[in-house]
C-alpha cells in the first residue's frame, strides 16, 4: 500500500506528508510534485528543504510545461469555467502516476492538503475520489487546523523559510493564477511585474481575455490611476478555490 501525498511543494501538503509519517512507515509514502514550473523562483529549493527534512524523496511525474506553453499548446487563456491549466498539468499528470501504480499491483490512498477552511475544495475533491473508487483523506481537517497553521509550525519549529510568494499571496501555486480575481492580479502587478506583463501579453496573442468586462491591458490603466486599490487590499478573498493543492 503506498500513501500518496499530492506534494505541490507549499505550507499545507508540506504538513500533510508529516501527518501522514506519524502514521505509516517512510518507506510507503510518495511525495508526488506534478510540477507547473511557474511558481515563484525559490520554490523548487522550499521543496528540497521539506523532502530532506522529512527524510522521504521526492516523485516528480509531470509534462515538462509551464503555464505559458500550456496557454500556447491550447491557443487559449485558463479562468474559473475553463481550468485547463489545472486538468492537463496537474490532474492529468496525478492520473498518469496513478495508472502506473495499478500497472505494478500497486494500492494507494491519496492524500490532499485542505484544512478545515476549505470545505467547497475538500467536497470537490472527495466526489472525484468517489467517482472512481478512490480511497482519499485530508489529514489537516482530521486534525481541525487550517493551512494557515502549517506555516507558523514550518518556519518556527522546522526552520524553513516559506517560499517568497508566502510573503503576498496565500498560495504557492503558478504566478500568476489565472483563476484568481482583479484583487488578485492587483497583487501580481505590484509584486510579479514580469508575470503580469507576460499574461496581458498572452491576452493580445490569443485574443481572449481573463475577465469577461476588461482586459489586462486596461485593468493596469486602473491600477495605475486608482490609489483605493492599494487600500482596498483585496488580495485573495477574490480568489477561486481550484483544484490545486496547496
Amino acid at each position: 500500500m503506498k500513501h500518496v501525498v499530492l506534494f505541490s511543494g507549499g505550507a499545507a501538503s508540506s504538513y500533510v506528508a508529516y501527518l501522514v509519517k506519524q502514521e505509516v512507515d517512510a518507506s510507503d509514502i510518495v511525495l508526488l510534485h506534478t510540477p507547473t514550473l511557474s511558481e515563484c523562483e525559490d520554490s523548487e529549493k522550499f521543496r528540497l528543504k521539506v523532502s530532506r527534512y522529512l527524510k522521504i524523496p521526492m516523485t516528480v511525474w509531470g509534462r515538462g510545461e509551464d503555464i505559458w506553453d500550456c496557454i500556447d499548446r491550447n491557443s487559449a487563456i485558463p479562468g474559473q469555467f475553463m481550468p485547463f491549466c489545472t486538468q492537463q498539468l496537474k490532474q492529468k499528470m496525478k492520473e498518469e502516476y496513478y495508472k502506473y501504480l495499478k500497472s505494478i499491483g500497486e494500492d494507494f490512498t491519496e492524500y490532499v492538503g485542505f484544512g478545515i477552511d476549505e470545505w467547497q475544495r475538500v467536497q470537490k475533491a472527495s466526489a472525484r475520489a468517489e467517482s472512481k473508487g478512490r480511497k482519499i483523506r485530508f489529514p489537516l481537517i482530521e486534525h481541525k487546523m487550517k493551512s494557515e497553521d502549517t506555516k507558523i509550525i514550518i518556519q518556527e519549529d522546522w526552520g524553513i523559510e516559506l517560499p517568497s510568494a508566502y510573503k503576498t499571496l496565500k498560495h504557492n501555486n503558478c504566478i500568476p493564477c489565472f483563476k484568481g480575481g482583479k484583487g488578485y492580479f492587483y497583487d501580481v502587478y505590484k509584486n510579479y511585474p514580469e508575470a503580469f506583463q507576460k499574461a496581458k501579453e498572452k491576452e493580445k496573442e490569443v485574443g481572449y481575455t481573463i475577465f469577461k468586462d476588461i482586459s489586462l491591458e486596461e485593468l493596469e490603466k486602473q491600477f495605475v490611476k486608482d490609489k483605493r486599490w492599494e487600500e482596498m487590499q483585496i488580495k485573495l478573498e477574490d480568489f477561486i478555490p481550484c483544484d490545486c493543492w496547496n
